[in-house]
C-alpha cells in the first residue's frame, strides 16, 4: 500500500471511529429502551453513510488536491502529475464508498435489531 493509500484509509478509519464513539455514546445514555437505542445507532450509522456518500460525490480529481490525505503529504511523496492525481482520487473515492457500504450495513442491522427488539 503506498503513502497516500495508507493515509486515505486511516482517515476515513478514524472518521469511522468518530462516528462509533458517538453512537455508543448515545446508545447508552439511552439504553434504558433497548429498542430506541439500537434505532439512534442505527441513525448515526446512516447519517455516517450519508456523509462519506456526499463526500464521494463531491470528490473532483481537481479536488483531491484539497483533501487532508493529500495535504498531510510532503511535496515529494504525493502522486505526481494528473495520473497521480487521478490515482489519488481513485483510490479516495473507494475508500469512502466502501466506508458507506459498511455503515450502511451496520445501519441496517441495527435497525432490523431494534424492531426486533421492539417486539420483545
Amino acid at each position: 500500500m503506498d503513502t497516500f493509500s495508507r493515509f486515505a484509509f486511516f482517515t476515513v478509519a478514524r472518521d469511522a471511529g468518530i462516528a462509533t464513539l458517538a453512537a455508543g455514546i448515545l446508545m447508552i445514555a439511552y439504553s434504558f429502551d433497548l429498542s430506541l437505542a439500537l434505532v439512534i445507532g442505527a441513525s448515526v450509522a446512516m447519517f455516517f453513510t450519508a456523509v462519506m456518500l456526499v463526500r464521494a460525490l463531491l470528490l473532483t480529481e481537481d479536488r483531491v488536491v484539497a483533501t487532508e490525505p493529500w495535504l498531510v503529504l510532503e511535496p515529494d511523496e504525493r502522486p505526481a502529475g494528473d495520473a497521480g492525481r487521478a490515482y489519488a482520487y481513485e483510490q479516495l473515492e473507494t475508500l469512502l464508498l466502501k466506508g458507506a457500504k459498511g455503515a450502511a450495513g451496520v445501519a441496517s442491522l441495527l435497525f432490523g435489531l431494534g424492531l426486533l427488539a421492539s417486539w420483545i
